[in-house]
């Protein structure tokens, strides 16, 4: 009975692992990524060269790279028809550069390129329509790809080789301990399709909580470790909804404080957003003080990488203090370029 028991729980995980291949990506970006932490765009090809693997993406202003439209399709203000079309272009440009592994920063584009492929595989009939709208509005063929996979699988693929280029880990520098690392995944990397394109499901996704503990740290587990953030949409675009964000972070905040985690790290650029600069709103509204460092796994990496916190990696664009972080770990920069002081937080 208990090598029955075993052998299925592992058969039941195999549901929630995926193949990550490990070469010959199609990079395509962030809208909001690039727009609140640009470095964190620009690290993730920097870090796809230190690897030395094999990738892409367009820089061509004929043919160039384009938003998915997720924010617009969740946001109720374009058709699935449009969104299936402009993800089938870029999905063209990727057969056209000659590599065949999708990968994104954001994980709204990585859930409306994974739902796309969900619909174009399932239903022929429109999958014959964007082909046709694809030949007559781009002169392109519809070329489903095998592999769409986040920036962040690649770099939990590649997590064990990037510690290699480490020149420091998630360790406090004068006590060893290892630091308490709160690992937020954004929802459509991990809920949408849980058992077919999240590394481990939605409970127990593993693909920022692996990085950490190979990097040195502690995974945090508390009651809201997996709650929304609250960006949602709606919430974030529409005024009166805003205070459905900022009481879905507090929730958060809460929750992990009791545990006293050095850092948040995230895969979504919504999350990193609001988990970092709802702390602001939260300490104007509440006065509550919580200034949880937040993070991205690129940041994140580039630090321990031992690349400039503010000139590569750009902590700078942050509202949660990350220098008090950089103390912990024994990591040198700047302390003239820093923006905050204990005047300005409060």
């Amino acid at each position: 009975m208990a090598n029955y028991n075993k052998e299925g729980r592992q058969k039941l995980w195999k549901k929630y692992s995926k193949d990550i291949p490990d070469n010959n990506y199609f990079l395509t970006f962030s809208c909001i990524l690039s727009s609140f932490y640009p470095a964190s765009e620009v690290m993730a090809a920097r870090v796809y060269d230190l690897l030395g693997v094999n990738w892409k993406t367009t820089n061509d202003s004929n043919s160039g790279w384009s938003c998915c439209t997720g924010i617009g399709y969740h946001g109720d203000i374009m058709p699935i028809e449009s969104t299936l079309l402009t993800v089938a272009r870029l999905w063209a440009l990727a057969q056209e550069a000659s590599v065949d592994v999708v990968t994104m920063t954001c994980v709204t584009s990585f859930g409306t390129h994974c739902e796309c492929k969900e619909l174009l595989e399932h239903e022929p009939e429109l999958r014959k329509k964007i082909a046709r709208l694809l030949e007559q509005t781009c002169g392109r063929k519809l070329e489903i790809p095998e592999h769409i996979v986040h920036a962040s699988d690649v770099y939990y693929r590649h997590r064990e080789h990037l510690k290699d280029h480490f020149k420091h880990t998630l360790t406090d520098m004068k006590t060893g301990r290892p630091l308490q690392v709160v690992d937020h995944v954004g929802c459509h990397y991990s809920k949408l399709f849980p058992e077919r394109h999240a590394h481990g499901g939605s409970e127990y996704c593993e693909v920022l909580a692996g990085m950490a503990r190979s990097w040195g740290g502690e995974n945090v587990d508390y009651p809201e470790r997996r709650h929304c953030c609250g960006m949602g949409f709606r919430q974030c675009m529409i005024p009166p909804n805003r205070g459905a964000t900022m009481s879905s972070v507090y929730k958060k905040m809460k929750s992990m404080a009791p545990f006293n985690p050095d850092l948040i790290v995230t895969n979504c650029p919504g999350c990193q957003v609001f988990l970092d600069k709802e702390q602001w709103a939260i300490y104007e509204v509440t006065g509550e003080k919580y200034f949880i460092p937040v993070l991205t796994y690129q940041e994140l990496a580039g630090l321990l990488l031992g690349w400039d916190p503010y000139d590569i990696v750009g902590i700078d664009a942050h509202t949660a203090p990350v220098e008090p972080l950089l103390d912990k770990i024994g990591i040198p920069y700047d302390r003239q370029k820093s923006m905050h002081t204990e005047n300005n937080i409060g």
